[in-house]
């Protein structure tokens, strides 16, 4: 098979808007989509529940979120649906302070829910002696992964007591810390914790189709300057104004090799500052599909043909990595990650928060007319 060579009028082209649910929410709805194995969609609206569609998302119904098990007013900050068509949903109390986290279970796409209280302090590497002190669901977009073998497994941002002294001697203490636990008994117990990155959080993660053991992830990485650091060194890097508190604060990708044991980042895939909320898609035919918001609120999606080895940028070679693709501007106001679907090869559904409603845009990419690359 030759290499993709790629033609500068590749690109996306949007088909159509349509307005999902209305009115939105605006306050931190970090909308999650995911593809039932029955073929309807999901989409987790937070405080509006969840809503469905089966046709491919023409239409949609609103399922209303109850958690009888769980204490009153629960946002649910995190979303997946596992191959046995069973719905998850990590939560915690919409007021609060972040000590406590659930994760509910239905088996009946929504209608009831069983809720388990997940017991995340003894999480940390000192256990009970030295806990996590909070978990951070409803603003830092949990997302889940299932293995081959079974084994589901969710991130989020569990952090220690301190973890906003930046310049403390142990500097393993400090940051927002995306932690990775699993559980092997069907969600009754959950453990056998993996720090996906010290710095970063609000993680979704993707799939190679070839290889389950290796996996991206779009993820957002903030932090103050660390010991030792030199602040003009760290702005010149990070391109963020001067003086600001957290010089990293932008979107960037992460890969494993190890079925998410561990990650490292990815060269030069930072986006800037303030470019972050980003999500990922990788299909079946190597698409690989970065939406995320810039420092202007505008929605952008940067798109690679060959699985991540290149990007869309307007020349027939493409880009080697990330941060150099061509942002294409699906709209110029929304809030907050926008996930999406695929409808078919090369035709997709990106959802956003945007003036209030939840809205779904329908696109496909142009591929080059001449056809190269199409039967890699």
């Amino acid at each position: 098979p030759h290499r993709h060579t790629m033609g500068a009028r590749e690109g996306m082209n949007i088909d159509k808007k349509v307005i999902i649910c209305s009115p939105g929410i605006n306050e931190h709805t970090m909308l999650h989509m995911v593809r039932h194995p029955d073929r309807s969609i999901y989409i987790n609206a937070h405080k509006l529940g969840l809503v469905r569609s089966s046709d491919e998302g023409e239409s949609w119904t609103q399922i209303p979120l109850n958690f009888p098990d769980a204490p009153p007013n629960q946002d649910p900050g995190g979303f997946g649906i596992t191959r046995d068509g069973r719905l998850w949903v990590v939560h915690h109390p919409l007021q609060g302070d972040e000590t406590d986290m659930f994760i509910s279970c239905s088996t009946d796409d929504g209608r009831s829910w069983k809720t388990r209280e997940v017991a995340f302090g003894r999480l940390s590497p000192g256990g009970a002696a030295d806990p996590y002190v909070t978990a951070d669901a409803n603003r830092c977009y949990i997302n889940f992964l299932e293995r081959p073998d079974g084994t589901l497994m969710f991130s989020c941002s569990l952090r220690y007591a301190d973890w906003m002294d930046y310049a403390q001697k142990d500097q393993s203490r400090p940051g927002i810390r995306d932690v990775m636990i699993r559980s092997t008994d069907g969600g009754k117990t959950w453990g056998d914790p993996s720090v996906v990155h010290q710095h970063a959080t609000e993680t979704q993660y993707a799939v190679d189709p070839a290889d389950p053991d290796h996996i991206l992830a779009a993820s957002r990485k903030q932090r103050q300057l660390l010991s030792g650091e030199d602040q003009a060194t760290v702005e010149k890097l990070t391109g963020c104004e001067p003086g600001v508190g957290y010089p990293y604060k932008g979107g960037l990708l992460l890969e494993s090799a190890d079925g998410a044991r561990s990650f490292h980042e990815v060269p030069d895939s930072y986006l800037g500052y303030y470019s972050h909320r980003a999500t990922i898609l990788w299909t079946g035919n190597n698409v690989v599909l970065v939406t995320h918001q810039n420092e202007e609120g505008a929605l952008l999606a940067r798109i690679s043909l060959d699985g991540g080895k290149t990007w869309l940028d307007g020349t027939t070679s493409g880009a080697p990595s990330l941060s150099n693709a061509k942002g294409f501007v699906m709209t110029d106001d929304h809030s907050f990650p926008a996930p999406t679907v695929e409808l078919s090869v090369d035709h997709f559904l990106t959802a956003c928060v945007s003036q209030g409603n939840v809205e779904g845009f329908f696109w496909h990419i142009e591929r080059d007319s001449d056809g190269i690359g199409l039967n890699n």
